[in-house]
């Protein structure tokens, strides 16, 4: 049998435990394409050698949230996924792809707008999500994801958190100059990177246009009123209003995450008597 393109790769058999493995093989439930969703990807070494491939299963919903450059980032979405500007860029003889780079202090919810934003691409536009969990084996990952572009030609959307700590490994920033506009880059595709500590992202990778030429400080909620906004409508048919413009003062600047915490912390904390109402946490996890 003649190999094919793909280097034999023909299905994607999807496991009880999340787990996604794939052969040349056509096997009882077998898909000749990746579902759209988002998926993490380790790599298994000796004696192995293989990617692990895992379906996200985190059904917890974003709680959408202003923040100073959502609107840029609305824009450069908006402007991606549209057909006439993708068609443009092909014409032109590029790779479509961008590469977007949230920095700024820990808890700030930069991981929590990333997800906003590949979710919505997941359902609006059937995207793939790839979060590559691995820095040591960063480049077999990539040829991972090489292969899947091959096979299919979704929206891909690929996932560097923490992205400073992949640096700390010798020759990972060659690698990825050479994945992201070098001779292994990916058309139809969206880098998104976080980090804490910017100034421990190389140069060469973070004022590069064609690498991540959009960068975004984000530095928490800091709207007082969105703030308050989101605690009211979490628990405020079970703490006053005087509690909630407590707890406004002293979030201001934090993360969706950190005062859905605090939000949790209030209930956990109640007295029977007082679940006297049906808890809204703002927050829905699938059964």
């Amino acid at each position: 049998m003649e190999k094919n393109k793909t280097y034999g790769l023909k299905s994607f058999n999807y496991l009880e435990d999340g787990e996604i493995t794939y052969s040349n093989l056509n096997t009882v439930k077998t898909s000749n394409k990746l579902d759209t969703g988002t998926y993490h990807l380790t790599y298994k070494d000796y004696p192995e050698y293989r990617v692990i491939v895992k379906r996200d299963e985190n059904t917890e919903k974003v709680k959408q949230y202003d923040f100073p450059d959502s609107d840029k980032l609305d824009n450069l979405f908006s402007a991606f996924f549209d057909d006439k500007i993708k068609t443009k860029v092909k014409e032109l003889g590029y790779y479509h792809k961008i590469g977007v780079l949230l920095y700024g202090i820990e808890g700030t919810g930069k991981s929590t707008i990333l997800k906003k934003y590949y979710t919505d691409a997941i359902e609006k536009n059937n995207a793939i999500v790839f979060h590559i969990n691995t820095y040591g084996y960063f480049m077999q990952c990539w040829e991972f994801i090489m292969d899947i572009r091959k096979i299919q030609d979704n929206p891909f959307i690929i996932i560097f958190e923490e992205m400073d700590s992949m640096f700390s490994i010798d020759g990972n920033e060659s690698k990825l100059k050479k994945a992201l506009d070098g001779p292994m880059s990916i058309d139809n595709t969206v880098y998104l990177g976080t980090t804490n500590y910017i100034d421990k992202v190389p140069k060469s990778i973070k004022d590069r246009p064609s690498r991540f030429k959009y960068q975004f400080n984000i530095e928490g909620i800091q709207s007082e009123k969105t703030v308050n906004t989101i605690i009211t409508e979490m628990i405020g048919d079970i703490i006053t209003a005087e509690e909630v413009a407590e707890m406004t003062k002293d979030l201001k600047g934090s993360s969706i995450d950190i005062i859905k915490h605090r939000c949790l912390d209030k209930i956990m904390n109640l007295n029977k008597h007082q679940y006297n109402k049906k808890l809204k946490i703002g927050f829905n996890v699938a059964a």
